[in-house]
C-alpha cells in the first residue's frame, strides 16, 4: 500500500489536535484558579502541554506517509501555530508578539520531534546479511 501525502484538512487537522492539550489546561487552571493572574508555576506546564500537543500531533500527521519528516513536522507546526493565533485572538482578545514567536518555537520543534520519532518507530531494523 503505498501512502500519500497529507492534505490540507489533515494538517488543519493536526494543528487543532496540537492545540487541545493546551486548550485543556487552560480551562482546567481558570476552573481551579479563577481571580489568579498566570505565574512562572502555571507557564511551565503550559509550555509541557504545548510541547506534548505538538509532538502528537506531528506523529499522528507522519502516519500518513513514509518519508519527508522534517517537512512535514514543520508543516503541522506551523498550522498548530495558526490555530492558536487564532483562538488566543478569540479567547485572551490577542497576543502579545512575544507569546506568538515561543508557540511557534515550541509547536515547529515539538511537531518535528514528534514526526521523527514516528519515523524511527517504523523503520526496519538494518540485518547484518
Amino acid at each position: 500500500m503505498e501512502r500519500r501525502k497529507p492534505t490540507f484538512d489533515e494538517y488543519l487537522a493536526g494543528g487543532a489536535l496540537g492545540n487541545s492539550p493546551l486548550l485543556l489546561f487552560t480551562y482546567i487552571a481558570k476552573l481551579l484558579w479563577p481571580d489568579e493572574t498566570p505565574s512562572i508555576g502555571l507557564e511551565i506546564p503550559a509550555m509541557l502541554t504545548v510541547l506534548l500537543g505538538g509532538i502528537a500531533a506531528g506523529y499522528l500527521v507522519m502516519r500518513r506517509i513514509d518519508r519527508d519528516y522534517l517537512p512535514t513536522g514543520f508543516k503541522v507546526g506551523i498550522s498548530a501555530f495558526i490555530v492558536n493565533l487564532a483562538l488566543s485572538s478569540i479567547i485572551f482578545q490577542g497576543a502579545s508578539i512575544a507569546y506568538s514567536l515561543w508557540i511557534l518555537l515550541l509547536f515547529s520543534c515539538s511537531s518535528v520531534l514528534g514526526s521523527y520519532l514516528r519515523r524511527i518507530t517504523v523503520q526496519k531494523p538494518k540485518t547484518n546479511s
